[in-house]
């Protein structure tokens, strides 16, 4: 089987793209970093390819999308990439730096999704979605925002895309590169005093377990198990059922 996966050298989706690799899958990674995408080429030869490419601009969907084309159908996409969103009050916004987030993480899915929607008929999208979406982030207000319009694409994906099956995951407190810089950040907000108190208590889940947990509801789920929830969550005793 083959999945594309976003964001694939880092944090979620590394850990993700590795964990279907590790199965057996062949993977298409796709990352803007052409380094940290060749620890997965080195670890798995014959299973992953790699793109380099930034997906919020049309020549990089393409590449993804020419790729595709010689293998002629995919069986998921992981959406996992997504901008680093800075620190900031509300009133500190800047306008045109949350526009560009907002093409990362809400616009690139949306175009990758239709430039792949023949290749993708029978398969699963999948979706990170986040708590933040649900409650504004007092001290990281970008973040809210963003997370929730991506989730309103997402739903909306699931909602119109008859072809496959959409599915939405959250993840929870994950110790990625994204949170290890909100630790280390010059900034005092709740939402950072927030993340400091689970890195003292030991409390961030860890980006490997989230990675299987990922691959196993893409691969394993049966298609019952996925209609009867809107969404998963990897804190949730119920959603452990692999």
């Amino acid at each position: 089987m083959h999945y594309v996966v976003t964001g694939a050298s880092s944090g979620i989706g590394a850990a993700a793209a590795a964990s279907l690799a590790s199965r057996g899958h062949h993977v298409i990674a796709v990352a803007r970093n052409v380094a940290r995408l060749e620890f997965l080429g080195k670890e798995y030869k014959d299973l992953v390819h790699n793109i380099v490419a930034d997906l919020a601009e049309t020549h990089g969907q393409r590449a993804v999308a020419d790729h595709v084309k010689s293998i002629g159908n995919i069986h998921g996409i992981i959406h996992s990439a997504g901008a680093h969103v800075p620190l900031n009050n509300y009133q500190d916004l800047d306008v045109e730096s949350l526009l560009a987030d907002m093409k990362s993480h809400v616009a690139a899915p949306i175009q990758l999704n239709n430039v792949l929607r023949e290749a993708l008929k029978g398969g699963r999208i999948l979706f990170i979605d986040s708590y933040s979406a649900n409650n504004p982030r007092v001290g990281w207000a970008g973040y809210s925002i963003i997370k929730a319009a991506a989730r309103m694409a997402a739903r909306s994906a699931a909602a119109e895309i008859k072809e496959a099956t959409t599915i939405r995951v959250f993840p929870g407190a994950v110790r990625t590169p994204l949170i290890q810089t909100i630790l280390t950040a010059n900034h005092t907000s709740p939402v950072v005093e927030m993340f400091k108190d689970l890195d003292a208590t030991d409390n961030f889940s860890d980006a490997q377990s989230i990675g299987e947990f990922i691959a196993n509801i893409l691969t394993t789920a049966t298609d019952e198990q996925l209609s009867a929830r809107e969404f998963w969550d990897f804190n949730s005793p119920n959603d452990q059922i692999f």
